[in-house]
């Protein structure tokens, strides 16, 4: 007899209505927007960093260069050099502010550095 009983519905069910998982899609999106507008961030300053660093090896390698030299034997000015990777590299030598001392400038720009990096060096006569 109770099979044939008809039952009565529960005043609440259980579940989720399609309102409430649209909404915890739609917070669930907003956050992960959010996640990967910071990860291009992260990836162009490591790119911006990268950069400098090149131009900044450059640099380095071109003053090595130069302190190598004899001292007598330091140019003056030196011609552009254009770098495979997109760089150029220029470089000057004036007399430095105390007596037998050179003072050396090398210029690196190009390749998306937002400004022309610069690096000073003083050379002695020793």
């Amino acid at each position: 007899m109770k099979a044939f009983q008809k039952m009565q519905p529960k005043a609440r069910q259980n579940g989720f209505t399609i309102l409430e998982v649209m909404i915890a899609i739609s917070i669930l999106a907003i956050g992960l927007l959010a996640v990967f507008s910071s990860q291009n961030m992260a990836i162009q300053g490591n790119n911006r960093a990268n950069r400098l660093t090149e131009a900044m090896t450059l640099a380095q390698d071109k003053v090595e260069e130069l302190l190598a030299l004899p001292f007598a034997n330091v140019n003056a000015t030196g011609s552009p050099v254009n770098d495979p990777g997109g760089y150029t590299i220029t470089w000057t030598v004036n007399n430095g502010p105390i007596t037998n001392t050179l003072l050396i400038n090398v210029t690196v720009t190009g390749r998306g550095l937002r400004k022309p990096l610069q690096l000073n060096c003083i050379k002695t006569l020793l």
